[in-house]
């Protein structure tokens, strides 16, 4: 079986553009990472790839079915349906001016917000993938050697923590009272 470390090791390979992963992502099980370059986020850090300096990770996740849930979730989705997208929408949501609404149990980014969201992660956002039978059993240690910022669990003492966490705040809060 994979070990956590082959895992990691496999998550720090070269990755692919966005594009270009969403026809190359296989519908297995397994661990994905978000790579960006430094700068893209305002006021968050990640740990440098390996091999390619000008990126950083920001988040690591896993799935039942990598391209069901990388694809259709995180980019064809939206964010009541992806915590990626809410995080990365609550980070972006001023210098982006995006804009938010209720719906009947959460917020989420308003029909046209939710497009440039996903223009935002096909422009900026790479991509990076390791099968592996059990995700949720290698998750945990996986994230405690990589430290991706947009992480909260598992993930406690990451300098940035503060900043996702007050940033999901504000997220909540900008849509106004819940009706």
């Amino acid at each position: 079986m994979t070990t956590a470390a082959d895992v990691a090791a496999a998550l720090c390979g070269p990755p692919a553009p966005l594009p270009e992963a969403e026809t190359r992502v296989p519908r297995r099980s397994g661990l994905y990472g978000w790579w960006s370059q430094p700068g893209v986020i305002p006021d968050i850090q990640g740990p440098p790839h390996p091999t390619t300096a000008e990126l950083q990770l920001l988040y690591v996740g896993i799935a039942g079915s990598l391209f069901d849930r990388v694809v259709d979730r995180h980019v064809r989705g939206s964010t009541g349906a992806s915590t990626l997208r809410r995080s990365l929408a609550a980070l972006l949501l001023d210098s982006e001016r995006l804009q938010t609404r209720w719906t009947t149990t959460r917020v989420v980014l308003v029909r046209d917000d939710e497009r440039r969201l996903t223009a935002w992660m096909r422009g900026h956002l790479l991509l990076t993938w390791c099968e592996h039978p059990d995700p949720e059993g290698v998750e945990p240690a996986v994230i405690k050697l990589l430290a991706p910022p947009l992480n909260l669990d598992h993930n406690s003492r990451h300098p940035a923590r503060e900043i996702v966490k007050a940033a999901r705040s504000a997220w909540r809060a900008s849509a106004g009272p819940r009706p």
